[in-house]
């Protein structure tokens, strides 16, 4: 099993992007996935998490993750000390920053300059949908198309899209860029996942002003 840990404040859109990549796994690359954020009070700029798990076979366990492959911080302020308990074995963390990191397990990317370069305003969330396939193989950037198609409104779909396809271009131009191990090959043809989109209504409003 691929898991994910997205730490953001309230507004910027984790969960947006939790269930897109959950969407891009189940519905677009045949994988089964779950999406969901942490419970308790929500609001515009208070810390919070969301997950996604992927697997080739359904997913019973619906706990939040306590350690996992891929482990992004939309926004960097909310980096601190000990982050790396949260990372599993061989796992990288995605961290939103125009500075470079002398960890070896830490990726950084812009995420902020990525996305206002497209929308005029730094909504850094789909833009690590677009670093994660550039990292693992559980899911590719057309899956990731899909996903954005199955989970944004249309209006949504050329922008979101075309800065996924800038953060994938970004990452996969760098030398010796490092891989997570993913899930090998698919499980089946496309739209054969199943796809557990958990506490939708609780905050589903979470994204929605990102993009």
């Amino acid at each position: 099993m691929l898991e994910v840990i997205w730490h953001a404040r309230g507004g910027q859109g984790a969960f947006t992007a939790a269930r897109c990549l959950g969407a891009a796994a189940a519905l677009s690359a045949g994988k089964c996935a779950l999406a969901f954020p942490t419970f308790g009070p929500e609001r515009r700029g208070a810390p919070m998490r969301a997950f996604t798990k992927i697997s080739h076979e359904p997913i019973g366990d619906r706990s939040a993750v306590a350690r996992a492959q891929l482990l992004v911080y939309l926004d960097e302020t909310l980096l601190a000390e000990g982050w790396d308990a949260e990372l599993a074995p061989g796992g990288l963390m995605l961290l939103n920053s125009r500075h470079g990191a002398d960890d070896p397990r830490v990726v950084a990317i812009d995420a902020d300059g990525i996305s206002a370069a497209v929308l005029g305003r730094p909504i850094p969330n789909t833009v690590f949908l677009g670093a994660i396939p550039a990292l693992c193989d559980a899911v590719s950037l057309h899956d990731v198309h899909e996903g954005i198609h199955a989970t944004m409104p249309e209006k949504l779909h050329e922008r979101n899209i075309a800065i996924v396809d800038a953060a994938f271009e970004e990452l996969t131009s760098r030398d010796d860029l490092p891989r997570v191990g993913g899930l090998g090959e698919r499980a089946g043809e496309s739209g054969t996942g199943l796809f557990d989109l958990a506490a939708a209504v609780l905050l589903e409003g979470e994204g929605g002003d990102a993009l």
